[in-house]
């Protein structure tokens, strides 16, 4: 029996990234499914990607790469969507 490891996918865009984890509901402010977190500018708290990571929405890796870009940050802390309203 030959074993062969599974075939990586692509990397997706910070864009996509933010698009899957909004399938979640946020566990910060609790925004449905669908609906960003903020509007001025449209982002996300870090809470809805921590639950997406564990609903498997996301990916770890997806969710270090989203959070790379933070020196410091909370579960309240707003990750901007890109190409979002702003």
């Amino acid at each position: 029996m030959k074993v062969t490891a599974p075939s990586t996918p692509a990397a997706r865009s910070l864009q996509e990234i933010c698009q899957a984890a909004r399938q979640a509901n946020c566990g910060e402010c609790w925004q449905q499914p669908g609906k960003p977190c903020t509007h001025d500018p449209e982002g996300d708290h870090v809470a809805r990607f921590g639950r997406a990571a564990r609903w498997g929405l996301i990916t770890g890796p997806e969710l270090v790469a989203v959070l790379a870009d933070f020196d410091v940050f909370t579960t309240a802390t707003i990750v901007k969507t890109p190409g979002g309203a702003s």
